[in-house]
């Protein structure tokens, strides 16, 4: 029920979406009312919305804020008993079956860091959790791609353990936890950077102290140039941040972090 809720909630959250019901309710308004307030309302409301979404120097200090909030490990890598990788790294997997082919989105880098700390340690243990975020999944799970991509990279069957139940963060570390208590050691925690606090601090909630290892970061530490108007990457900033915000708030009340 919580994973329909949460895309739910995250349909409506969208700064996309929300201009886009702004609008219907514009044109709603034009067409089947004659209340020139109402249209001049609506027009400020858009403007402003507008105007916020994409002034880009806030949503990227605000994005940034969000990914430097869980600093990096300096754990030593080679010492490192296992890693989790949190899933969200791939396209739909009907497309991946059919074509045997693994697809990849912009998160790929949780796959190919875990790839690059094995190569330094490799008795290191990936453990992938992920089964869908699809609402009808079909084809190959995420669990299924990832044992294609790491047995293609090269990385020993022995080295891989599959998750594949999980189909949001809490479930993540709700199927995997048992899975890391079985092996004594420290392991690392492999996700963005922007999604960084809500994982660590779950597994902090569920007494696992894993070691944070952000990736796919999407700000830089240059100095903000704080005349920047850019409507596409701002809509694309507030999108992750009300969706990261959302969750935490949610995952607080229900006593998940």
């Amino acid at each position: 029920m919580e994973f329909y809720l949460s895309k739910t909630l995250n349909f409506f959250i969208s700064p996309l979406h929300i201009l886009y019901l702004i609008i219907l309710i514009q044109l709603f308004t034009i067409f089947f009312t004659e209340s020139k307030k109402l249209v001049i309302f609506f027009s400020k409301v858009f403007l402003i919305l507008f105007l916020f979404f994409g002034y880009n120097p806030l949503s990227n200090f605000s994005l940034s804020k969000m990914e430097d909030y869980i600093l990096p490990s300096k754990y030593p890598i080679q010492q490192l008993t296992g890693v989790v990788v949190l899933g969200g790294s791939f396209n739909l997997g009907l497309e991946s079956k059919e074509r045997n082919a693994v697809s990849l989105n912009g998160s790929a880098e949780r796959l190919t860091k875990a790839l690059e700390i094995y190569k330094k340690n490799p008795r290191l243990l990936i453990l992938f959790s992920g089964f869908s975020g699809e609402l009808k999944p079909q084809g190959w799970s995420e669990s299924d791609m990832a044992k294609k991509f790491f047995l293609d990279q090269g990385v020993k069957p022995d080295n891989l353990i599959f998750e594949n139940q999980s189909r949001n963060t809490f479930e993540n570390i709700k199927y995997s936890k048992d899975i890391i208590s079985n092996y004594k050691g420290t392991w690392g925690l492999i996700t963005s950077a922007n999604h960084m606090p809500r994982s660590f601090f779950t597994f902090k909630r569920q007494g696992l102290i894993l070691e944070p290892i952000s990736v796919d970061y999407k700000t830089g530490t240059s100095i903000i140039f704080w005349i920047n108007f850019d409507i596409s990457s701002g809509l694309s900033n507030w999108n992750i941040i009300f969706h990261e915000l959302i969750g935490l708030a949610y995952y607080k009340v229900t006593n998940k972090i």
